[in-house]
């Protein structure tokens, strides 16, 4: 049976808050996901939409996924730190995950949402490590993302059509700077938030993990 439990994730001198969720046991150690949510002052924390449908669909798969909350959010201590402080809250997070023996997080999978996605892309830059990265609605239309066209670990990258901080000319454009292996998918009649279309984005999460 899955299993969930409450966790807290050592952070500089601060604490966050994180949710940790286990597969059905089997033989092997299942492999680690990193999944981080969207921005914590437009009421983005662990619990979205979007984040909670992606950890329930990797965990039905035989994944094992930590999500957390920013600092500032929920019990995590700290303040809002602009999108700076937080790519020291991700790379806390991602050391987290290496300290748990019964995981497999040598090829990583790291998945982010909205601003999630920003932050977190941009703290595996800083890392040499295997991953495999996932962009959920990068908000393209707000932030820089050049960081990526040096890229060269597997990406896959999804925007819909109707997305008012992901214009699908924008988006296109990123993707088209971004070095293989890459994915890149554009969900039709879906906005930022996809309410109601989250299937969708588990579904093509699955494919490209080959889960």
């Amino acid at each position: 049976m899955a299993s969930q439990k409450k966790v807290l994730i050592p952070c500089g001198s601060i604490t966050l808050e994180g949710l940790l969720e286990m597969p059905e046991p089997d033989e092997n150690s299942p492999q680690g996901a990193l999944i981080i949510h969207p921005h914590p002052l437009f009421g983005g924390n662990m619990h979205n939409n979007v984040t909670s449908a992606l950890a329930d669909g990797l965990v039905a798969h035989g994944v094992a996924t930590l999500r957390f909350n920013f600092r500032g959010v929920g019990a995590s201590g700290g303040s809002h730190g602009g999108g700076v402080d937080e790519i020291d809250d991700v790379l806390a997070a991602i050391s987290f995950l290496d300290t748990l023996q019964d995981l497999d997080c040598s090829n990583l999978i790291l998945a982010g949402y909205s601003f999630g996605c920003w932050v977190g892309l941009k703290a595996a830059s800083f890392q040499n490590r295997r991953m495999r990265l996932i962009g959920v609605s990068p908000p393209v239309d707000m932030y820089d993302f050049s960081f990526l066209f040096n890229e060269k670990r597997p990406k896959l990258l999804l925007a819909g059509t109707y997305d008012f901080v992901c214009s699908v000319r924008n988006f296109l454009e990123l993707a088209s700077k971004i070095p293989d292996p890459k994915s890149v998918v554009t969900l039709e009649n879906t906005d930022h938030f996809h309410f109601g279309k989250e299937d969708r984005i588990v579904s093509e999460t699955l494919h490209f993990l080959n889960l």
